[in-house]
């Protein structure tokens, strides 16, 4: 699935179950499923063996959920942004 698609359906999901959030809760709510991820990985990996096992793809599905939610309510293209940050990459590579 490209990522316009994935924009598209996040969309219509959070049209259909009552419009989008405010932009500072999507931008908390992004900031919390990230701890989320980071919580899964350290079950995983047996730092927090006292905590019930995550599923770190549903976690990250979770970030990339509200990512693109919040990338649409700012108007942004989840593929433009990608290729700019690769392009910045790149060139950092280049030069160090």
């Amino acid at each position: 699935m490209r990522l316009q698609e994935v924009q598209e359906q996040v969309d219509a999901w959070i049209r259909e179950h009552g419009g989008y959030w405010p932009e500072w809760v999507l931008l908390a709510r992004l900031t919390e499923e990230v701890g989320e991820v980071a919580a899964a990985l350290q079950r995983l990996r047996g730092y927090r063996p006292y905590a019930s096992q995550a599923d770190l793809a549903e976690e990250v599905g979770d970030v990339l959920f509200i990512l693109a939610a919040f990338a649409n309510a700012q108007g942004l293209h989840l593929e433009e942004c990608l290729r700019q940050a690769l392009r910045k990459y790149t060139q950092r590579a280049s030069t160090g």
